[in-house]
């Protein structure tokens, strides 16, 4: 049986950015690194690949769009601009350090 959320675009992103990058993101690390590290302390390999997976496709497909894009599909509750990053930049590095 699968998951419902496997159905939607970028499953495993979608379930990075809602559990570890939401308002009180702060609890689990000041910096990408130490988030990633604490959200790959309690992932499965398969989920983690998939999330890098997600990015891949996802930097692929949005183009020029990706700011545009990544609102529309996430609404996320974090801006990577106040990561001094542009969102290409900001999700290269989260792929980076997964």
């Amino acid at each position: 049986m699968s998951h419902p959320y496997l159905r939607e675009p970028y499953p495993f992103l979608r379930q990075l950015l809602g559990g570890w990058f939401h308002q009180d993101f702060d609890i689990d690390g000041g910096t990408l690194e130490e988030i990633i590290a604490k959200f790959k302390s309690v992932t499965p390999e398969s989920e983690i690949l998939g999330a890098k997976s997600d990015i891949e496709t996802l930097l692929k497909n949005s183009g020029d769009d990706l700011d545009r894009e990544f609102i529309r599909l996430f609404q996320p509750d974090i801006d990577p601009a106040g990561w001094g990053m542009t969102t290409r930049q900001w999700l290269m590095h989260i792929h980076e350090i997964l």
